[in-house]
């Protein structure tokens, strides 16, 4: 009789100690699935940025061509060679091949945008104030921009500093510093999902290239310095004539013409205006996406590429 219970213990200790080896296997199985798909996720990350480093070498290539080369012909073909980057957001956008992989490029003149480090208080007023039609909103947002952006706690009249973010229970406090990205534009009190979606297509945070004249959009062309009625029209005019503006200065400092009534007169305001305003594409910015499956998460690259003066290209990364 007592050999039963005996028995009955080790064969209750045996059941253990095979689900106990089963354990431990799963677990060393589960981990080292984990380590395998960390190792194919690095590895994929590494095929991706090396195809999207593939992808702006190659893009690369081609702006300093279009700078060294200059095309000869019909009369766009002369236009280009005053600006070898004219309509680089459709010359140079879409796939890439980068050994059999399909690269995604998307350029963008940053003389389209404002950069909103670089903004005025007037300016910022004047953007938010022209694209809401709302004066009392666009001094509220400009100065609540302008406190996010300096260093200082102090809150302007419209604005807003630390304390009355967290009155009002947001979670993002100002930074007192510049802002990185643009969607940190929607943590500034007083933007709305709305007005950021109206907003953001004619921001960046990237770039130091003035206003392209033959390019910009009419909300970027409205904030520069003393802009007016009359010469947005006159730069829209020439625009739909098919007519080149050569330099900011055949717009703001007009020669041999009679000044347009409403333009500006300030001989500062006029300086500034010319001073952040270009005729060319001076700075483009290429996002590149690389993805070797539709499942892997993508790599994205963005670079910033300057013309330089001996024809060359300088660029930098995020």
């Amino acid at each position: 009789m007592a050999t039963r219970p005996r028995r009955g213990v080790a064969l209750l200790a045996a059941l253990w100690l095979v689900v106990a080896i089963a354990t431990v296997a799963l677990q060393f199985s589960l981990e080292g699935r984990e380590r395998r798909n960390v190792g194919i996720l690095a590895s994929e990350r590494g095929i991706q940025r090396a195809a999207a480093m593939g992808a702006l070498a190659l893009t690369r290539a081609r702006l300093e061509y279009a700078l060294r080369v200059r095309p000869a012909g019909d009369n766009f073909a002369r236009i280009r060679s005053y600006d070898p980057w004219l309509g680089v957001d459709s010359v140079y956008s879409g796939p890439v091949m980068v050994d059999s992989m399909v690269v995604d490029v998307q350029a963008r003149d940053l003389g389209d945008r404002l950069n909103i480090n670089r903004m005025s208080e007037t300016q910022l007023q004047t953007f938010f104030s022209f694209l809401l039609g709302d004066f009392s909103k666009s001094v509220q947002l400009s100065q609540a921009i302008m406190d996010w952006r300096d260093p200082d706690s102090l809150a302007r009249p419209s604005g807003a500093e630390r304390d009355a973010y967290i009155k009002a229970e947001l979670l993002a406090l100002p930074m007192n510093a510049s802002f990185r990205e643009i969607e940190e534009l929607q943590n500034v009190m007083g933007m709305t999902p709305e007005i950021f979606a109206e907003a953001s297509p004619y921001l960046t945070t990237r770039g130091t290239s003035g206003v392209n004249l033959n390019s910009a959009p009419v909300p970027v062309l409205r904030a520069l310095p003393g802009m007016t009625d009359a010469t947005l029209n006159q730069i829209l005019q020439q625009r739909s004539q098919g007519r080149r503006i050569d330099s900011p200065d055949q717009i703001f400092r007009p020669t041999g013409q009679r000044q347009v009534r409403g333009q500006v007169t300030s001989t500062a305001t006029v300086n500034q205006a010319v001073s952040q305003a270009t005729a060319t594409t001076d700075e483009v910015e290429l996002t590149i996406t690389a993805r070797v499956g539709p499942q892997a998460p993508p790599s994205r690259l963005i670079a910033i590429l300057s013309r330089g003066s001996s024809a060359g290209v300088t660029f930098k990364t995020w």
